[in-house]
């Protein structure tokens, strides 16, 4: 049973244009796993401009479609009467009462889906290509009964709530690290343990920048970039460039135990830090800097000190910001003040943090997990093999 397959112009219609005005209304910001949330859940303040007159007004029950579009940015609004969204989203009405929402928002965000939106966009900048509205309205949706659109998406979204869960558990990981370095070491500002204070560059060996060479698709020796250092402290290898290993000399070269930090960025993202934990050496790129550790003491403790909200605070105010890039070079890291606990203590904090991360491992196998059988379930789900004819 592979459904009636319709034009999504048969099932939505451009709403007309309501703009905000002087009226108040909740603000509201799309994320691509949750949808439609408040502003102040995503970003943790508001961040639309005191004026919202221009923003759009936003009924309960409508479709308010973002970008990019081929990342499944889109959603009912289903929080309040009204609200209001960035003038950017485009806002569209059901046409049919016989379609689930919650049916036609999974279909729309589904694989399928995604590579139709993918395919036909259009422009030349990556994140702002766009999709005309003539050709979003082509794209095919399979529909079945009410019924059968109700229990595809009660599937979907049991499976997506148990998905959620799992991401909430990775964050919390993150909030235990940090718990665990307070707990240990205390305020670093205030001192309170009144470990003896000195400066970064007297707990390390070196600090060195990394390669200028551009990297590629065509090497063989991965390259750790900026974007490879997450906000959280760690080392994302999903998204790799490669240079070839004979052009690089060991002065560019990361190995287990160094600490990478991002010394060029933008204001909120410079100084990100992470320990480069695994076990095969790679090279890395000029907007980062290789700390090496004196024995004495533990990578783990600089990059929690650095990753900690005390840590960024101090490098918010000490980085210099050029033409919207913010900068702390080598020189100026290793003239942070920093806690210099016992190495006894930093070790023990070291062999906390292994803990959680075998944890946080074991708990992103579980998601990729999920994540396949949610795709899974899709594909099955959109041509009716999720019951029986």
């Amino acid at each position: 049973m592979n459904g009636e397959l319709v034009k999504l112009g048969d099932l939505i219609e451009p709403a007309p244009v309501e703009l905000a005005g002087q009226s108040s209304h909740p603000v509201l910001s799309m994320t691509m796993h949750r949808g439609l949330v408040e502003q102040g859940d995503k970003f943790k303040k508001r961040v639309a401009s005191a004026d919202t007159s221009s923003y759009k007004v936003v009924r309960r029950g409508q479709l308010v479609v973002g970008f990019p579009i081929d990342e499944g940015v889109l959603s009912f609004q289903t929080l309040y009467p009204a609200a209001i969204v960035s003038p950017a989203y485009g806002i569209w009405n059901l046409k049919s009462d016989n379609i689930c929402r919650r049916y036609l928002e999974r279909y729309l965000r589904s694989p399928r889906a995604l590579a139709y939106y993918s395919s036909k966009l259009r422009g030349t900048t990556a994140r702002r290509r766009s999709l005309p509205q003539d050709v979003f309205k082509k794209l095919p949706v399979p529909i079945f009964p009410f019924e059968k659109q109700e229990y595809v998406a009660d599937i979907l979204d049991a499976m997506d709530e148990l998905r959620a869960k799992r991401r909430e558990a990775l964050g919390l990981l993150d909030d235990l690290s940090e718990a665990i370095f307070i707990a240990m070491f205390g305020n670093p500002v205030a001192n309170e343990k009144g470990w003896p204070i000195g400066r970064i560059g007297d707990i390390i060996e070196s600090a060195r920048y990394g390669t200028s060479e551009k990297a590629d698709e065509h090497g063989d020796l991965p390259v750790l970039r900026m974007g490879n250092i997450t906000t959280r402290g760690r080392i994302d290898l999903s998204d790799l460039k490669y240079l070839p290993r004979e052009s690089l000399n060991d002065r560019y070269l990361v190995y287990p135990g160094d600490v990478l930090f991002n010394r060029t960025n933008s204001p909120d993202l410079v100084g990100k830090t992470a320990v480069y934990r695994s076990g095969e050496p790679l090279a890395y790129a000029g907007y980062l800097i290789r700390v090496r550790m004196r024995a004495e003491n533990h990578p783990e403790y600089l990059s929690a000190f650095l990753n900690s909200r005390y840590g960024k605070a101090i490098l918010r105010n000490m980085c210099k910001s050029i033409i919207g890039m913010a900068n702390i070079n080598a020189q100026e890291l290793k003239r942070i003040p920093i806690p210099v606990p016992p190495v006894d203590l930093q070790r023990d904090f070291a062999r906390r943090v292994e803990e959680v991360e075998q944890v946080r491992t074991l708990q992103e196998k579980d998601l990729a997990y999920l994540d396949e059988l949610f795709n899974a379930l899709q594909t099955r789900a959109f041509v009716g093999h999720l019951w029986q004819n």
